[in-house]
């Protein structure tokens, strides 16, 4: 597993928990916790976005990386055994 879904794996087990924590606890009535609940959750699911938005950027730049590594790999190769198309 690597580590942006570790990050996104504990992420989500912690909002979990907050979410059970804060129902068990909750020192208000049931329509300003459902409403705090629901707002929290908003701003949770909005964030989670961001963390998978930069998750697949830094996902794609490093197959950028990966890819233009290997052509460079394969042209070197290519020019060390004088290899022609």
């Amino acid at each position: 597993m690597n580590s942006g879904m570790k990050i996104l794996t504990g992420f989500s087990l912690g909002l979990l928990s907050g979410v059970v924590a804060g129902l068990l606890y909750a020192p208000e009535k049931g329509d300003k916790t459902r409403k705090q609940l629901k707002k929290n959750m908003d701003k949770s699911y909005k964030e989670s976005l961001k963390k998978i938005d930069e998750l697949k950027s830094t996902v794609n730049k490093e197959m950028e990386n990966v890819t233009s590594k290997g052509k460079e790999t394969i042209d070197h190769l290519k020019s060390s055994v004088n290899y022609k198309n």
